[in-house]
């Protein structure tokens, strides 16, 4: 991270909160991310796959496990500090929060951060009076980012053959649906992009090597929205979900007063792959 970087993350955090926590994970959980989503590497220039940065006002700190040791140790600059998680007294980034001072503000990604790590750490910190900040609509990162972070990726949506699929999206729609009754659920939030690639019997490549396209979905008994790119849909894939009668709506509006307010009403969870 360049002195510019750091001075200029620090000064735009200061106005706002006391730290900022930066994951590696996108808004979906994805193992691998879009280029639009290295918002660790970025902001540290550690390009390892897994590591959490905590940057503060007078400190920068970056996790990560033994695997990634040397190369962390290689890409960071002076501005950080490697936390070799695994190591004799060496606490995890969750660990971290909680020796922070009293009455601290902790700037995370809502759609980043998992909903045990969030319980967790919340709970952790109320000793302290300390709180979470939810900055998801005005990520730190994205700010020293500006106009030089990638664009989302939004390439064609391609249908996926029953007979590769083995079973219609109908009838998984209707076996989560059931799934909904016995959980005495009113909604279920698809977040994971491997996951609506399942349940529409759709592929995609906005990621590399992955079969998939930047989505999130909202089933409840009698509704089915899909949250998506309109560049990537094509005539054939509206007409398909239209007959699937899928309500399709811009990708972002997932985070919308309207949609917020369903995801916060009802369970936030991942599908779950049990109707193999």
């Amino acid at each position: 991270m360049h002195s510019f970087v750091t001075s200029h993350f620090v000064q735009e955090q200061v106005l706002i909160i006391y730290d900022s926590v930066v994951p590696t994970d996108d808004a979906h959980a994805s193992e691998y991310v879009a280029p639009c989503d290295f918002r660790r590497a970025f902001i540290s220039g550690f390009t390892g796959s897994a590591g959490t940065a905590i940057i503060k006002d007078n400190e920068a700190l970056l996790f990560t496990d033994g695997r990634y040791f040397l190369q962390a140790g290689q890409q960071l600059d002076n501005n950080w500090t490697l936390m070799k998680r695994g190591e004799k007294d060496v606490p995890s980034w969750q660990e971290y929060l909680e020796q922070l001072p009293e009455n601290s503000r902790i700037g995370v990604d809502g759609a980043t951060i998992s909903i045990s790590d969030a319980d967790t750490i919340k709970k952790s910190l109320e000793p302290k009076r300390s709180e979470l900040v939810n900055n998801t609509d005005d990520k730190l990162v994205d700010r020293v980012w500006g106009d030089k972070r990638p664009s989302r990726p939004s390439q064609p949506i391609i249908l996926h053959d029953i007979k590769y699929s083995g079973k219609s999206s109908e009838d998984k729609i209707a076996e989560l649906r059931k799934e909904l009754v016995k959980q005495k659920a009113s909604a279920f939030v698809v977040s994971m992009l491997d996951d609506i690639a399942w349940l529409f019997n759709l592929r995609g490549s906005d990621i590399d090597y992955n079969p998939v396209f930047f989505s999130f979905a909202l089933v409840t008994s009698s509704n089915l929205t899909l949250f998506a790119q309109e560049s990537s849909l094509s005539e054939a894939v509206t007409s398909y979900l239209s007959k699937l009668d899928v309500t399709i709506k811009p990708y972002n509006d997932i985070y919308s007063a309207h949609a917020l307010f369903i995801t916060l009403t009802f369970v936030l969870a991942h599908l779950v792959m049990i109707f193999n």
